[in-house]
This record gives C-alpha cells, sequence and structure tokens, in this order.
C-alpha cells in the first residue's frame, strides 16, 4: 500500500487537532491574570542586501503590562532603548511602544529615535510576529519618518526579546 504526501499530511492535521483538542483541558490550569512590572533584553539583527552591513543590536526596555488567561494573551507597554553593536559611531535609539498578546501571535508598534549625536532619525517600527509578554521573535520593518538619508540601522530588523518579570501580582481569576 503507498501512502501519499497527501494522506500524510492529512493525518498530521488530525493528530495536532486531537492534541489540541485534549490540551483544552481545564484540569490543573492556572487562568489567572497576572500584572507585572519586567525588565525586557533582546536582540535585533538589522539586514539589507549584499553590499550593506549587517547591523546587531541590544535591546533594553522596562515594561509593564498583564498576561494569563484561557488562550496566555496580555499586552505590555514601556519604554527603552536599543544600542547598536558594529555600527561606526556609538549609535542608540530610545523608544516608546507596546505590544498585544493573543494566542501566540504577537503584535506591537513602537517609537524610534537613533543617534549618533552629530546627527538623528525617527522610525515607526511595526512588528509581527510570535511570542507572549514573557518572550517574543518578531519581524520589525521600519517606516522613516525624517531624515531618510541617516541609516545607522536598515529599513528593518529581526527581534527576539525576553522579559525578566521583577514584580507581579495576581488580579483576577475566570
Amino acid at each position: 500500500m503507498l501512502i501519499s504526501k497527501a494522506n500524510i499530511l492529512s493525518y498530521l492535521i488530525v493528530l495536532l487537532n486531537v492534541i489540541n483538542v485534549m490540551s483544552q483541558s481545564d484540569k490543573n490550569r492556572d487562568y489567572s491574570i497576572y500584572k507585572f512590572k519586567g525588565l525586557s533584553t533582546g536582540y535585533n539583527y538589522s539586514f539589507d542586501g549584499k553590499d550593506k552591513p549587517h547591523y546587531h543590536l541590544l535591546d533594553l526596555q522596562f515594561n509593564k503590562g498583564f498576561r494569563g488567561g484561557r488562550h496566555g494573551g496580555g499586552y505590555i507597554y514601556g519604554f527603552g532603548t536599543e544600542v547598536a553593536l558594529n555600527a561606526d559611531q556609538f549609535t542608540i535609539g530610545p523608544k516608546i511602544g507596546g505590544f498585544l498578546f493573543i494566542g501566540g501571535l504577537a503584535v506591537g508598534s513602537e517609537l524610534v529615535t537613533y543617534t549618533n549625536f552629530e546627527d538623528w532619525t525617527l522610525r515607526y517600527i511595526f512588528s509581527i510576529g510570535f511570542g507572549s509578554p514573557k518572550g517574543r521573535l518578531t519581524f520589525n520593518p521600519h517606516l522613516i519618518l525624517s531624515n531618510e538619508n541617516y541609516r545607522p540601522i536598515h529599513k528593518g530588523y529581526i527581534n527576539f526579546t525576553y522579559t525578566f518579570i521583577l514584580d507581579e501580582k495576581k488580579r483576577a481569576e475566570y
């Protein structure tokens, strides 16, 4: 008997659905919502073609937010900075922003101004990817709002961030 790729894919989808249904059990599940303050640390990888250098940035943020509930969602908001690790000149990017998390999907936006203290640029960054309030992996395209000629960072980057919870309180239960 020959098993086709379509049959294997169908069996895999059914198996994943069964696992998903079984994981929805209410036994030993905590659906509480937690209010927290945290320190997010992250890494940004900025790329833009073959001939241009790839930039690496350190991302630090102080956040407040909520997490938890039945489907593990939440949101965070805060302020922080990005520091270019391999730019020609010392480059820093103060920023403010927020993220919304719904069942594993992460969507957010930030307003960042990059500067080397001689020149600067203002950017709006939209983020989309996977994650939760504790950690996320996102793709972040940049909309350059001012000074397009100053490019310490390219027009986008990939970001990985992990949030260390500093203070957490239970808010409510379902």
